[in-house]
């Protein structure tokens, strides 16, 4: 019987473990300094490794970058899933969803704002980060579509609360896809305009307020109205 590979098990935790370190130490000097003030010396610093063991995991610091975006969009697709789990209605679903949403793009706004840019918003931040020479097409096509897939989730599970509200009677019939459409960029496009306006975000309030103002226009009139 052939024996387990346990030294390659046990290199295989450190790789990860080190990676997740070098994450978590980027992302706090991110959310501290913004995207383009850090440098790869300062996620070395900060995480306590040498230079040289960073570039051993990410080979430049577009890509670093890139990765924290994706575990941003994996952090807040985990956060949402839990709320809607406490849920029990459709509208329900949407409001929990709304306010975790918020709280996280408040608490972690340096990263936020990369999707706050334009459309654009992968070639930008490669200009951001002056690292364009290292990262190549590849890597940016690759980076492209794992975040379209996180963030089509997010999108997938607004539809089918969407849906499941209009299958209730929760709802008036409308279309999901659309609707789920329209209150993304009514969330955007809110956050977008606090975040130059430099208003501070009251979460529960603006939640509130986004939530009433879309659900207001698809729930069903009830039997006196």
């Amino acid at each position: 019987m052939r024996k387990p590979d346990l030294r390659g098990a046990r290199a295989e935790q450190r790789r990860r473990s080190n990676r997740e370190t070098i994450l978590h130490a980027a992302e706090a000097v991110i959310l501290r300094r913004g995207v383009g003030a850090v440098s790869m010396d300062d996620v070395a610093e900060e995480a306590q490794f040498s230079k040289a063991t960073l570039y051993r995991y990410f080979r430049s610091k577009a890509e670093l970058v890139f990765e924290i975006v994706y575990h941003f969009l994996e952090e807040l697709g985990a956060g949402v899933r839990a709320a809607r789990a406490r849920s029990s209605t459709a509208e329900e679903r949407l409001r929990e969803a709304l306010n975790v949403f918020l709280r996280f793009e408040t608490e972690k706004e340096n990263i936020a704002r990369i999707f706050l840019m334009e459309r654009n918003f992968v070639q930008i931040m490669q200009a951001f980060v002056g690292d364009q020479g290292r990262t190549g097409p590849d890597a940016v096509r690759k980076f492209i579509l794992k975040v379209k897939a996180k963030r089509d989730e997010l999108v997938e599970d607004t539809i089918a609360d969407i849906r499941a509200g209009v299958a209730s009677g929760e709802f008036r019939p409308v279309d999901p896809v659309e609707t789920a459409r329209l209150f993304g960029a009514l969330v955007q496009g809110r956050f977008v305009d606090l975040f130059w306006a430099g208003d501070k975000l009251d979460v529960e309030a603006e939640a509130r307020s986004i939530c009433d103002f879309i659900l207001r226009g698809i729930e069903r009139p009830r039997p006196s109205e």
